[in-house]
């Protein structure tokens, strides 16, 4: 093979080449197409979700109270504050010794 025969076989192969790519990013192209229409519809169900995850929750009346300072208050759910910790190391004996009034007995 000659030079031009080269040259010649060379512009086929790039033009080959170049019509590959076009034809992988067309199909590319309307694969993502697709995948966008498909996320539209299920982005508005999980907007919704995240939506009410963010309402204000109800919050507990307050069950125990701090002698010591009244805004510290526990509703008897999750770990116990470390004022109640400390005074019950400290010598308190009973829950019952910091229940909020209206509360005893319940």
């Amino acid at each position: 093979m000659n030079v031009e025969d080269l040259l010649a076989l060379k512009a086929k192969v790039e033009a080959a080449i170049s019509s590959r790519v076009a034809q992988e990013r067309k199909r590319l192209t309307e694969s993502l197409r697709r995948l966008d229409t498909i996320s539209v519809g299920s982005s508005s169900i999980a907007r919704r979700g995240k939506a009410r995850s963010k309402t204000k929750r109800r919050s507990l009346v307050a069950k125990y109270r701090n002698p010591a300072n009244a805004k510290e208050t526990w509703a008897g759910r999750g770990n116990r504050p470390r004022w109640l910790v400390a005074a019950l190391k400290g010598g308190k004996k009973k829950l019952a010794n910091f229940e909020v009034s209206g509360h005893a007995g319940k």
